[in-house]
């Protein structure tokens, strides 16, 4: 008895399953693209909103959806630099950008998060781990304002600074210099720069570290404070300035958690209940240095790491209360209590 395999029936529906498969994979993928791109603009959503419609808990999801009276404050897994955005009441502020091999990381992640404007971006220091996607945000979002440290001292005619500071005119970006005590509202809290950087005497001093802007935002009892990559002697000078608008629950370690950084004076009179470095997985510099890890520890102070447990969120309430998660599926079991 003949094959049935021989009247030419199973090779034609194989190709046709072939053809189909190909048309899916080919879909998914565009559509995949798609919300990676575009995602959170107009009516295509974005995969934290997907997420959510069907019920799915992603271990790289990070929660970027504050409820009234909270800030979620989330340090990106920008490897070896820093990028953290505040955001509150539909309002958001971006303190740095990370390097440029995360530029497009960055960019897709704040797409996906619902960002479509940023009203404010700080940029601490002109140091390329923490303008190196910067360029990119200012053409891909609409931003109210550049924040500026004194760049007197930085080569602005040349390099990555340039071609951020030529971004920011073609796309008509207003950009200011900060001075201490300049404030701007981003959603129910505030963000005030309480040191606008230490200019070093030679003028020519590579070490740009100094400059950096030290900016703390408020909403109630919840605090949140960042000194890029200011040294010892420039920490020595915020606090002497402004030691009264120090106390904060969250502190970005200093410098990627550097021993030229976090000195035990900051920390005594910034007391932090938390603690988030930003620094890439086994980078050259062995940031976090460990003794600045003891000075955490001596100092009760819990510590994440995006080198360790990926992009951080961290939700503060008005109460002075707060929680973390990270894109690693860690978690804080419960919302801690606000300090007493």
């Amino acid at each position: 008895m003949a094959k049935r395999g021989g009247d030419g029936r199973t090779p034609e529906l194989s190709t046709r399953a072939v053809i189909i498969g190909v048309l899916c994979a080919v879909a998914l993928a565009v559509g995949s693209w798609a919300i990676d791109t575009y995602g959170g603009r107009g009516i295509l959503p974005a995969w934290s909103e997907l997420y959510e419609f069907f019920g799915i808990d992603s271990d790289s999801y990070v929660s970027q959806t504050p409820q009234e009276g909270q800030a979620v404050v989330t340090f990106w897994d920008v490897g070896q630099g820093d990028s953290v955005l505040i955001a509150s009441g539909g309002s958001y502020c971006l303190i740095d950008a990370g390097t440029q091999q995360s530029a497009d990381t960055l960019v897709d992640d704040l797409w996906a998060t619902g960002v479509q404007k940023l009203d404010l971006v700080v940029m601490t220091h002109p140091h390329a781990d923490h303008i190196g996607g910067m360029e990119d945000v200012l053409e891909n979002f609409e931003v109210g304002t550049l924040l500026l440290p004194d760049l007197s001292v930085a080569d602005t005619e040349s390099g990555l600074l340039a071609r951020v500071l030529q971004a920011a005119q073609d796309t008509g970006t207003p950009c200011v210099q900060a001075e201490q005590g300049w404030q701007q509202i981003i959603g129910e809290g505030t963000l005030t720069v309480l040191y606008a950087g230490l200019i070093p005497e030679d003028r020519e001093d590579e070490n740009l570290n100094d400059i950096s802007l030290c900016v703390r935002y408020e909403l109630g009892k919840f605090s949140f404070l960042c000194t890029g990559d200011a040294e010892a002697d420039a920490e020595e000078e915020l606090v002497l300035t402004a030691a009264f608008d120090l106390p904060s629950t969250v502190f970005k370690a200093g410098h990627h958690g550097s021993n030229t950084s976090n000195t035990q004076t900051l920390l005594s009179v910034v007391n932090p209940q938390l603690a988030v470095v930003s620094c890439g997985l086994n980078n050259d510099y062995g940031h976090p240095h460990q003794e600045v890890l003891d000075r955490f520890a001596q100092n009760g102070v819990e510590v994440w790491r995006t080198d360790e447990q990926g992009t951080i969120a961290v939700t503060g309430n008005a109460d002075g209360s707060w929680q973390v998660t990270a894109s690693s599926g860690a978690e804080t079991e419960e919302p801690l209590a606000p300090a007493a």
